[in-house]
């Protein structure tokens, strides 16, 4: 008899409070304001019966993340307007979860921060360098409309759709892998050095933490991580990646 993989879910997110870094920031307004929507993701994503659960939190600072775990399971901390809480701390406190699991690698080694991107393809393709952020400014302004017309579950659903992961994905290689200079490679210094590195560095971080030959690990992620993280985790051959619809439905 063939063994049993672990299942994996990856559950791509919005950031509710974080997206200080990215690029084109969603306005997702507060969470409390969606607390039923939230709730009903919540109760849906249970079926999966995850065994742990891992988040978008710096490995390194993994014991912040459990006292602040520890805090709001005791019923000494009310839940922030941050996806990690919202969604992980409620789903780890629901499956009886003792610990969270913080899986996140995000440093600045060796490559050069996105927005330098931007600044050398406006200097040096000017062209190039208008049309990737007409691309962008339509895209967030379609993300944008979508939330606001979407509930949780309905936008959750949205975001992990085969079409609109690739969609996420592609730009990484239409835009930023083509901003370059003679033999100055800045956009693929971006993507090999920190990006693509990044996401190894969450997928190995995510197999560290698989004990048993039972295990379901939820892993809640941003949600321009989603395609290299169920890539990594199906290339291994290690594990049964499962689809998000199977658990929230569809629209």
């Amino acid at each position: 008899m063939a063994q049993l993989k672990q299942s994996v879910l990856v559950l791509g997110t919005y950031h509710m409070n974080r997206g200080q870094r990215d690029v084109y920031r969603l306005d997702p307004g507060d969470a409390s304001a969606r607390q039923e929507e939230i709730l009903e993701c919540v109760e849906l994503l249970k079926k999966f019966k995850p065994t742990k659960i891992a988040v978008e939190y710096d490995k390194v600072r993994e014991d912040l993340l459990q006292s602040a775990y520890n805090k709001y399971r005791n019923g000494d901390k009310p839940l922030e307007n941050d996806e990690i809480e919202q969604f992980g701390f409620r789903l780890a406190k629901a499956s009886n979860h003792s610990t969270i699991y913080a899986v996140d690698w995000n440093r600045p080694v060796g490559g050069i921060p996105v927005s330098f991107i931007y600044d050398f393809a406006k200097d040096t393709q000017p062209v190039f360098f208008e049309e990737m952020v007409q691309a962008g400014n339509a895209e967030h302004q379609k993300n944008q409309e979508i939330f606001n017309h979407s509930t949780v579950r309905e936008y959750l659903l949205y975001l992990n759709s085969k079409s609109e992961v690739l969609n996420d994905h592609r730009t990484y290689i239409k835009y930023y892998a083509r901003v370059a200079e003679d033999d100055y490679y800045v956009g693929i210094d971006w993507l090999a050095n920190y990006w693509y590195r990044r996401n190894l560095i969450i997928y190995t971080n995510i197999t560290r933490i698989i004990e048993t030959k039972d295990e379901r690990l939820l892993v809640i992620y941003g949600r321009g991580h989603k395609y290299l993280l169920d890539q990594f985790l199906k290339e291994s051959g290690l594990f049964h990646v499962e689809k998000v619809e199977d658990y929230l439905g569809t629209i």
